[in-house]
């Protein structure tokens, strides 16, 4: 008996040491995961005061973490797990992954090195059927920080600048099944207490009631959060319809397609079912002339195309649209009317911004998870007369964009 457990002993040293020398001699390489889309956690400074801070001993616990010797491959092994056992519900399953904002910090398709903000909550994914749904949980702590910033930022500029705001829902707002869309809380009375609480002058743009009447459509990836090009283009019909301008018809656009997209929600969850259901990106080409450049956080400018399906091959399936996600960037167009738009947006206003074109002068974005400057000076810098908030509904669940606009104002 006593033998045995020196045996057993022994075999448990082995495995410990064994893991040890295994990750010092095979680490995860490299310093971005394809498979999640965010950077790797780089290895700590060493200084006397972080070790005994345990400061350092806890960055290094995230460096270990994340460059375990074969990783990837054991984070797919272990969801194909869960999907072996089985669950209770073989229809549907809830996931809960990462933190709050989850999903905007796998947006890094712009591999700048910059984290999106916004820790905290967890993060619950839906899998119904062969699509997957990020579950909303409203806050309306957060619901009012977003429209005091928006409040804040209109009283700040010019008053002959338009403010605009587009909350745009996202797909478990629209799930079908009533037992499942309980499990999520309400975005319409999340965005009709925002709205409610913003500035009069603000205009809302009601993009929920546009996609509420099309959401038979492909208005949705199954395996990533976004709304797809289709789902953008209503919302951007629906700024024109305010605007009093004519939406260019979606017929006129050069049309591509891009397939085997497997998105931000794969990528969180790893599911099988996601992965055998894969998404196809439709993407409009815009058939005006237009100069665009992107800005990364070094302040590097980089031109480009605003729709180019290899952006999608280089950084992710959604970085077809602006080439992904960027501290800012402008678009000059061959349009002279004066007229210049600044959308201060999250990465569902990708996909919106190229339809913008036909439209205005010029066309800035800026993206609060990326950018360090004054959203007032760059306003003010720029000329700008139109500015458009669009976010999706994160903003009545954390408090994380709201803060950030509140201190870069």
């Amino acid at each position: 008996m006593k033998f045995r457990y020196i045996w057993n002993t022994l075999f448990f040293l082995l495995v410990i040491f064994g893991l040890g020398i295994l990750n010092l001699a095979y680490p995860q390489s490299g310093d971005v995961s394809s498979l999640e889309q965010r950077t790797l956690t780089k290895w700590p400074a060493f200084s006397w005061e972080r070790f005994f801070s345990g400061e350092f001993t806890r960055e290094f616990d995230d460096y270990f973490s994340d460059h375990f010797a074969f990783r990837t491959p054991m984070a797919k092994a272990g969801a194909a797990l869960v999907e072996y056992k089985g669950l209770p519900d073989n229809d549907a399953k809830i996931i809960q992954q990462g933190g709050d904002n989850t999903a905007q910090k796998l947006d890094t398709a712009a591999k700048d090195g910059s984290a999106a903000a916004g820790a905290g909550q967890e993060v619950q994914y839906l899998i119904y059927k062969d699509r997957a749904y990020t579950l909303f949980a409203y806050s309306q702590e957060a619901a009012e920080a977003y429209a005091k910033a928006l409040n804040r930022f209109k009283a700040a500029v010019d008053p002959k600048v338009g403010v605009y705001s587009m909350l745009a829902p996202t797909s478990s707002e629209f799930i079908g099944k009533a037992s499942y869309q309980k499990l999520s809380d309400s975005q319409k009375n999340a965005f009709d207490h925002v709205n409610a609480s913003l500035d009069p002058e603000i205009r809302r743009i009601d993009v929920y009631g546009a996609l509420d009447r099309h959401k038979q459509e492909e208005i949705y990836f199954g395996t990533d959060h976004h709304w797809t090009a289709l789902g953008a283009y209503y919302a951007y019909a629906e700024l024109m319809k305010e605007l009093g301008e004519t939406p260019v018809p979606l017929d006129s656009y050069a049309k591509g397609r891009i397939e085997g997209f497997l998105g931000t929600a794969y990528k969180a969850t790893l599911s099988p079912k996601l992965k055998a259901h894969p998404d196809t990106i439709e993407y409009y080409e815009p058939g005006s002339k237009y100069e665009y450049t992107r800005y990364s956080t070094k302040g590097q400018p980089l031109p480009g195309k605003i729709v180019d399906p290899r952006y999608a091959k280089a950084s992710g399936g959604y970085a077809v649209f602006l080439g992904g996600d960027f501290p800012w960037g402008e678009i000059q167009t061959e349009r002279n009317n004066g007229r210049k738009i600044a959308v201060i947006k999250d990465s569902y206003a990708n996909a919106f911004i190229p339809f913008l074109i036909p439209h205005f002068e010029s066309i800035y974005y800026i993206d609060p998870r990326f950018y360090t400057g004054s959203l007032t000076e760059f306003v003010k810098e720029h000329e700008i007369t139109d500015v458009l908030f669009l976010n999706n509904s994160t903003v009545a669940r954390s408090t994380g964009i709201a803060k950030l606009i509140d201190k870069q104002m």
